[in-house]
């Protein structure tokens, strides 16, 4: 049985050995997920070896692409992969892809369990819950593909994208969820294979590039060295270095230092959020967060209750302690209503607080004045039925619609479907099949503009979508701005931008000023901001 080796780095990247060659992912349940996938599309049974440097834990991933445990193995195999695993750590390199950031989850698996204030989700670093099954594991370095070595990415931040890292709360036993799909029901979905085409290629042309970033002007900007071993994530609200016990941020438009502070504890949580309509860039370190708002030079620190669980899945931050919720407030901590049981929090957005059932509506809350209003989600067809909830916030949500007795690891033809959070109105559908996109999760990328689930992105202000890859060797990561980083024949890297998948090895960490800078970390550790070439440039 072929063996692939999970190796997870410093660096905040996971990488991937399979039949001698490597691939780098942005976490482990990415790297599982194309394991799957390569397994379920070869026909091939796979033992998988995750290595976080202390200690190696090992899943078996059988033909159909579904993981469980490992099965037994012959010394000699494991030794193989023990020899292959030394290698790659002495290697000491490592790759400049980005690949998608977070597991490949599903909600499904909540359905039907009973509420307690304790069953709150773990939470992606965005817009889904976590995936139980994928193994923690700890970021040891494996290798590097230079001779330089790679600044750290933040400690369990994974990506440089920071509006949008957070665990979310979507529809998985916070509250109570029912499971409204019989599994003993006479009606019969619509099967169709994966391999099948369901949607028209989209219209995508691969490009080498000159360009540091598509589009931008190779002379930078502004520039500013960063330590060589510091952790460093960028967005619109600033740039985020942290480094042994000291952390500091940069201004996102000048460069120049906006606060240093020495820290007990590396941040674990951190996001651009609106604050009492006050633009802030927020982070937490255990039992505190801090926001520093625009304009500020010091953060305002916040005492965080008992076993608060955090999700940015809206424009706020809602907070979760038990069954009390909360938010951010400019003098503190403000109660946040508490919805019907039966129902789930999901997100809030500009003073409304998103809560559902699992058949809808939605009830917003003005968590202020406590007025409510439902918003009936529009039906894509009249044979169809939620089967799974996937996000919501920022004025959308993102469900699964099936036909009767359809799951989503069921193998049917399923609807992505993009309602509007103002009255509930399809902004956009895609018929897909759940093999395709059941367990995987809503990507929402930094500045707001782009979001993608599997291969289908989407213009996340519109809601509707603007590409499919499903049948190009693509996958995509978390969007900066407009941008998209990818990787493409698994180990290329690459950034998307338009119609045009571009092969660069750039670290892209941020598009910021409405997208008229590209905020790039450089091989010398130094941080780059280029500007947007003009029309004239682009002609």
């Amino acid at each position: 049985m072929p063996r692939a080796l999970i190796s997870v780095s410093d660096d905040g990247f996971t990488y991937t050995t399979l039949n001698g060659a490597t691939s780098r992912y942005s976490d482990t349940g990415r790297a599982i997920s194309y394991l799957s996938d390569y397994a379920k599309e070869t026909a091939t049974a796979l033992t998988v070896t995750i290595d976080d440097g202390s200690k190696k834990t090992e899943i078996g991933i059988d033909e159909n692409g579904k993981v469980g445990a490992a099965p037994a193995q012959d010394t000699g195999a494991e030794a193989a992969v023990d020899e292959a695993s030394a290698a790659t750590s002495t290697d000491g390199s490592d790759g400049s892809a980005q690949a998608p950031g977070h597991p490949e989850p599903s909600n499904q698996k909540a359905k039907g369990q009973s509420s307690n204030g304790d069953s709150y989700p773990l939470g992606t670093p965005f817009s889904g819950p976590a995936a139980p099954a994928t193994p923690t594991v700890k970021k040891t370095p494996v290798r590097r593909r230079s001779a330089r070595k790679r600044p750290q990415r933040l400690k369990k931040i994974t990506v440089p994208g920071l509006v949008l890292i957070g665990l979310a709360i979507l529809m998985i036993g916070a509250f109570v969820v029912p499971n409204i799909v019989p599994v003993d029901s006479p009606d019969t979905p619509q099967t169709i294979g994966s391999e099948q085409q369901v949607n028209p290629a989209s219209e995508l042309s691969v490009d080498k590039t000159q360009d540091v970033v598509p589009s931008y002007d190779n002379s930078p900007a502004w520039e500013a060295e960063v330590p060589r071993r510091a952790s460093v994530t960028a967005s619109d609200r600033g740039v985020l270095l942290v480094n042994d016990n000291r952390l500091e941020v940069l201004d996102a438009d000048t460069g120049r230092s906006r606060y240093k502070a020495k820290i007990d504890e590396s941040p674990t949580f951190a996001v651009d959020t609106v604050i009492d309509g006050r633009p802030a860039l927020l982070w937490q370190s255990g039992d505190t967060a801090e926001a520093l708002f625009d304009g500020k030079s010091k953060p305002k620190t916040y005492q965080l209750p008992e076993n608060a669980r955090i999700t940015s899945a809206g424009k706020s931050v809602l907070i979760k302690s038990g069954n009390k919720l909360s938010t951010f407030g400019a003098d503190g901590l403000e109660d946040v209503p508490t919805p019907q049981a039966g129902s789930t929090p999901m997100a809030i957005d500009d003073d409304e607080l998103f809560s559902s059932d699992w058949n809808g509506p939605v009830t917003a809350q003005n968590i202020e004045t406590g007025d409510e209003r439902s918003i009936k989600l529009e039906r894509p067809g009249d044979d169809l039925k939620i089967i799974d909830w996937i996000s919501a916030g920022h004025g959308k949500a993102i469900t699964l619609w099936g036909e009767q007795g359809a799951s989503t690891n069921s193998g049917h033809r399923i609807q992505i479907v993009v309602h509007s959070l103002d009255d509930g109105s399809i902004l956009s559908t895609v018929t897909t099949t759940t093999d395709i996109v059941g367990e995987k999760s809503w990507v929402r990328g930094q500045a707001g503009k782009r979001a993608y689930i599997g291969p289908y992105l989407f213009d996340l202000e519109s809601g509707l979508l603007l590409m499919d890859v499903s049948s190009r060797d693509i996958h995509l990561s978390e969007p900066r701005g407009t941008i998209v980083p990818c990787t493409m024949d698994t180990n290329t890297s690459c950034l998307l931008a338009g119609k045009q998948a571009f092969k660069t090895d750039t670290d892209l960490l941020a598009v910021v000023d409405e997208g008229n800078e590209a905020l790039v970390l450089g091989s010398d550790s130094t941080v780059r901001a280029y500007p947007k070439k003009s029309e004239t440039q682009d002609r």
